[in-house]
């Protein structure tokens, strides 16, 4: 075997977990005797834009710091510093008319406003090569990339595309590879890449840098691309690949991967101390026991377009060797299920087998509020280790959830959480606010559930609906009692626009969310003053350097931005404010 394959997860998505992704790639690839490294560039370029904030008088800050104050410095710093670029109209403005109402997170290059405006804008090709704009390429100019990529010898490059917000990076990724390596083959997949495959062939120019498309299940798809490759055989026809001149209408072949034949995901190469999302000061990683949904109906499901792939469970004993090889081999302490969503009998098999073969792991997972999870489950489920559920709740009203095809009915919901909750379980639940159909009436009965039933619920998660692309209602949208009009012109565009004709909007669903947390007595996440937490940061007595109050700066391609603080030692909190703390003036500016 003479190539070798080096797989990238590219900024901007996550620092608390590990993909699944490149390990599970990597895993399958090494067990079919392909040789090939992986990297996870979402913490180098935290990294490379943290060294870049500094405070005064207060001292040198330590890493930790760092990236601490990151995230609002950098907001400011692409907000009020970057206008009169060739490309300051990319970015969200309040003065645009679709801004308010829509959740693109953030105002950086990787928004959803912006990545999906660049993506088709005139400015692309520019904003690609810009080594004096580009944030993305700079970090790869600056970072270790280019050596290894030299050194290494690779002949396939494989970037992993979550989320619209990588979009960006990893186009520059890509074309950074194949200007210094042009004889390489450079793949993109994920779903992001599978999302939008059909608007990734319509752009033909992309395929300039990019060689090919992997859409759907990678593994045995890379594994033979990797090989024909190799070879310098044809690459036409395997299954879920995608060339320039692939007809998707015709011989085009969809093929999705058999559970227990996947070796245990191989986490080799990354910095697993790095990630800040497991508790106890504990490795967290990322696992799956299941592909696709046993449910499948949900008619605004986000995670793959339609036609949805099929249910596939791992066999439970292969799960839990899994499980027992990522604590031997990479000290995992918790694992984190990434299944749609975990079964009642997928649970108990699971817990089950943990609890014979004495495997000691902490887990959580996602899952429905299914009937056949009770209390002697959860119980079980407990002893074997899981912590925490998030359960897709989402509304309280019979009547939203039947015309949705959700499935949850109140009174069961009721029984489930509160037989969660007694196991000693955190329940959490994602709850989405703003459905089709769903009045200001269905809202406050959500509300009433809430607020009767916080004494069993850890933690609620307001979501406001949003329109996404291909599935059930983008699709249908006059069944569900909604109106939109697709934008050529964003063919990229993820949240779209919508009329939500026999049901509340977003500035009453806000409203909404205000209600339950005035009746449920909690401090609201989106509360108007600007904190940040210390935790998992080394703390000092008064702030940095021991001060309750001072300015920290981010400083980038000669610009630069500030942000004056205040300390509460009580709650170990930073709060943001425009003016000197001296003059009184406290309007926060985030």
């Amino acid at each position: 075997m003479t190539i070798k394959v080096a797989l990238y997860t590219p900024p901007d998505y996550d620092c608390h977990f590990p993909t699944l992704g490149t390990p599970a790639l990597s895993a399958f690839l090494r067990k079919s005797g392909v040789p090939c490294d992986q990297a996870d560039l979402n913490l180098a370029y935290r990294d490379f834009l943290a060294r870049r904030v500094t405070s005064a008088p207060g001292g040198p800050l330590s890493l930790k710091e760092q990236r601490l104050f990151l995230k609002p410095l950098a907001q400011k710093f692409f907000a009020e510093r970057l206008k009169g670029r060739y490309y300051s109209d990319l970015f969200p403005r309040d003065s645009d008319g679709i801004f308010t109402d829509l959740p693109y997170g953030n105002n950086t290059n990787s928004s959803f406003y912006f990545c999906e405006r660049m993506l088709s804008s005139e400015h692309l090709w520019r904003y690609l090569e810009d080594s004096q704009e580009n944030t993305f390429l700079q970090f790869y100019e600056e970072s270790p990339i280019l050596g290894r990529l030299e050194k290494d010898g690779a002949g396939l490059f494989g970037i992993s595309i979550i989320s619209p917000s990588q979009a960006i990076a990893s186009l520059t990724l890509a074309l950074f590879i194949k200007k210094k390596l042009p004889r390489a083959h450079v793949t993109i997949g994920g779903q992001w890449a599978t999302l939008y495959h059909s608007e990734l062939m319509r752009k033909k120019e992309l395929f300039r840098f990019i060689d090919s498309i992997i859409v759907f299940e990678g593994e045995s798809a890379l594994c033979e691309l990797a090989l024909a490759l190799d070879r310098g055989a044809s690459i036409d026809s395997i299954p879920n690949v995608i060339l320039r001149d692939t007809v998707l209408d015709a011989g085009f072949t969809r093929r999705e991967e058999d559970m227990d034949r996947l070796p245990c995901p191989d986490f080799d190469g990354l910095s697993l101390e790095e990630y800040d999302g497991a508790p106890f000061g504990t490795i967290g990683l990322t696992y799956e026991t299941s592909r696709g949904c046993y449910w499948s109906k949900c008619a605004y499901c986000v995670d793959l377009p339609l036609p949805k792939p099929s249910y596939r469970k791992k066999d439970p004993s292969l799960v839990v060797a899994d499980m027992r090889e990522l604590k031997e081999r990479h000290g995992a302490g918790y694992l984190y299920f990434g299944d749609p969503g975990l079964s009642p009998r997928q649970m108990y098999l699971i817990a089950k087998r943990m609890i014979e073969e004495r495997v000691d792991i902490l887990w959580w997972t996602m899952a429905r509020l299914d009937p056949g999870f009770d209390r002697v489950l959860f119980d079980l489920a407990y002893k074997a280790g899981l912590r925490q559920i998030n359960f897709g709740f989402e509304s309280a009203s019979d009547r939203v959830c039947g015309a949705l095809d959700k499935g949850n009915r109140r009174e069961r919901s009721a029984r489930i959480i509160a037989d969660c909750a007694a196991s000693g379980i955190k329940v959490d639940l994602q709850t989405m606010l703003g459905l089709p159909g769903e009045s200001f009436d269905d809202a406050l009965e959500t509300v009433d559930f809430l607020v009767s039933h916080r004494d069993k619920i850890t933690h609620v998660t307001f979501n406001t609906y949003y329109l996404t692309p291909f599935n059930y209602i983008y699709q249908d949208p006059a069944r569900y009692g909604i109106e939109y009009e697709k934008n050529s012109a964003l063919p990229f565009q993820f949240f779209t626009p919508f009329k939500n004709l026999r049901g509340m909007d977003a500035s009453q669903a806000a409203q909404v969310e205000k209600i339950y947390y005035s009746l449920a007595g909690r401090y609201a996440p989106k509360a108007p003053a600007a904190t940040l937490s210390l935790a998992g940061v080394a703390r000092k007595a008064g702030g940095i350097g021991g001060a309750g109050r001072g300015e920290v700066e981010f400083a980038l391609n000669g610009e630069s931005v500030k942000l004056r603080y205040l300390y509460d030692a009580a709650k170990e909190d930073y709060a943001f404010i425009e003016e000197d703390p001296s003059e009184q003036k406290t309007e926060a500016v985030l």
